[in-house]
């Protein structure tokens, strides 16, 4: 499988386009948004936020990990990537996104089906722990 980078996204302040680089996503009015050593980018302004910290803890999020990686959710998993695999386009850059990503066990599994595609993934989650453990898993796919 090939990953690319997923570029759309605008910025929540304003809705323009963000230009992503390598340390630093930024839209044309001049506000920027770090991109996390572990290679996420937190999109939330804290205007926004309703709680101090949204979204699963970091607790629940080490509980999830433990029971996906123990196999129960596996069938479930292929069969979501098989259907999103049929649905696909033969030639080009597949773009998925996964809203309410959590810690990635779905984007993961479908890139190890993915073969030899050219797939552009996203995950998104309001959790900065689940989106932590996500980029700290996967480095092919964009967090947010």
């Amino acid at each position: 499988m090939t990953t690319m980078p997923f570029d759309a996204l605008a910025c929540p302040l304003d809705g323009c386009p963000l230009a992503p680089s390598e340390k630093t996503w930024r839209c044309e009015n001049g506000h920027s948004f770090d991109v996390a050593r572990q290679g996420y980018v937190h999109l939330l302004p804290v205007q926004k936020k309703r709680s101090l910290d949204p979204g699963d803890s970091k607790e629940m999020v080490a509980a999830r990990q433990r029971f996906l990686n123990a196999g129960f959710y596996t069938k479930i998993a292929e069969a979501v990537s098989n259907q999103v695999l049929q649905w696909l386009p033969s030639e080009g850059t597949g773009s998925i996104l996964d809203a309410g990503s959590g810690e990635g066990y779905y984007l993961r599994h479908l890139a190890s089906l993915a073969g030899a595609r050219d797939i552009s993934m996203i995950g998104v989650d309001i959790s900065k722990w689940a989106v932590l453990a996500a980029a700290k898993q996967d480095k092919q796919t964009r967090w947010v």
